[in-house]
């Protein structure tokens, strides 16, 4: 009996989970030994393999090849940068707290899809937008005392991480996403190494345990790529959207048995907020593309 391939997709979606969250414990694990800038040169170095495989197995000779440069150019440049934020994040805040405000990029991408995509945005997917934008203020917390520019790195992650979705969408359209994928990780290799050459004092090597720590994050981001794009080739986008947010509670519970990580309670309601918010946008989407008339699309 044949597995259907909603089932397939459903299922890599919550490999994407398993290894999202797996590459935010390898950040932890690693924070006290390596710097950001080793810890992405490692990061990018051991992912390139498995990728070039993978590009080598799905496209051959071509798995090299892009059509759309310019958007790829922007493409490396703000995945880079939401790495280094999404990084700096993990290290230094709970693993909840930062992969609620990095999982809030669908927010973020909703907010700039009239001014980047031109797409017409109704009164639901405002609405929810204004709420997650409330969810992510009481994460933050940014009337309190005790708020550092560590939460900063968090928003700015997921605001870098929603324009790097919308150019995602618009690479989709004619280029391979395994061909980008290697693109972008081979970019971000060299521009770390030459980071490290004209700083050498960052680049250290390393044995034993942190570096097979380092290895496995490599390896995780790898699949991590490769099971996302497969998943999309099995169910549909919604599908695949609605089920990384169980990476927000996980994570929180991840932090908590192997960190002793506690959330306080604006935390855990601001995070609940993010998801509810971010559900709703997704479940609009879903209208939208299920929609039969235009019409009712552009009542969304």
């Amino acid at each position: 009996m044949s597995v259907p391939r909603s089932v397939i997709g459903a299922l890599l979606s919550v490999c994407t989970v398993g290894f999202g969250i797996t590459t935010g414990v390898l950040v932890k694990e690693v924070s006290s030994e390596a710097s950001v800038v080793t810890t992405l040169f490692y990061r990018f170095l051991f992912s390139l393999p498995l990728l070039i495989g993978f590009g080598l197995l799905t496209r051959g000779r071509q798995f090299m090849q892009i059509n759309q440069k310019k958007t790829l150019f922007f493409r490396v440049l703000f995945g880079f940068s939401g790495i280094c934020f999404w990084f700096l994040s993990v290290r230094t805040m709970p693993l909840g707290q930062a992969t609620a405000l990095f999982q809030s990029s669908v927010i973020f991408v909703t907010l700039l899809s009239p001014l980047l995509l031109g797409e017409r945005v109704g009164i639901y997917r405002w609405s929810a937008v204004l709420t997650g934008m409330i969810g992510v203020i009481v994460v933050t917390d940014p009337f309190s005392s005790d708020l550092t520019h560590y939460a900063l790195f968090g928003v700015m992650a997921a605001m870098s991480g929603a324009v790097l979705a919308i150019l995602l969408r618009r690479l989709g359209l004619g280029d391979a996403p395994a061909s980008v994928a290697i693109w972008y990780n081979l970019m971000g290799f060299l521009a770390i190494s030459c980071v490290l050459t004209l700083f050498p004092v960052n680049f250290v090597i390393y044995s034993g345990t942190i570096l097979y720590q380092l290895i496995a994050l490599g390896v995780v981001a790898s699949f991590l790529q490769i099971l996302l794009t497969s998943s999309y080739r099995y169910a549909d986008a919604v599908v695949i959207s609605s089920m990384r947010y169980l990476q927000m509670p996980l994570s929180g519970l991840v932090g908590y048995f192997m960190f002793a990580e506690i959330m306080t309670t604006t935390e855990i309601t601001g995070a609940a907020i993010i998801i509810a918010s971010c559900l709703v946008i997704v479940w609009r989407e879903l209208v939208r593309g299920r929609a039969v008339r235009p019409s009712v699309a552009a009542d969304s």
